[in-house]
């Protein structure tokens, strides 16, 4: 269970990083690819944040995860560079992929089949 101090960080961690995807993203995934960062985890001494991505307009959307997470070092630095005055050290960095949205899209086909067949 995380506590306030991990959710207040993982809050900013998720602004900072946000505004600097808008500004940078293109750069390492390409134009027409929409990243978005839907949760942020936190360990519980700060040092490792765990970034959960939506990637839309791209057919291997993994593949794109994997870039971002082969120049973690790059958007260490440039998390660094915007939270220099709010931590005193720059945690390390993980992109994951969330698909929470195609799972609950799953689950719906499942449910409509399932409830189809009681319809018959």
């Amino acid at each position: 269970m995380e506590n306030r101090r991990q959710n207040k960080m993982a809050s900013l961690l998720q602004q900072t990083m946000g505004d600097i995807f808008m500004k940078d993203i293109r750069d390492h995934v390409g134009s027409g690819v929409l990243v978005s960062i839907t949760k942020v985890k936190t360990s519980p001494d700060l040092s490792v944040v765990k970034f959960y991505l939506s990637v839309f307009g791209t057919e291997e959307p993994q593949l794109k995860v994997d870039i971002l997470n082969a120049t973690s070092y790059e958007w260490r630095r440039k998390l660094g560079s915007e939270l220099k005055n709010h931590l005193r050290k720059i945690p390390e960095i993980e992109f994951f992929l969330d698909d929470t949205l195609e799972y609950a899209q799953k689950m719906d086909e499942l449910f409509k089949k399932l409830n189809k067949g009681e319809e018959d």
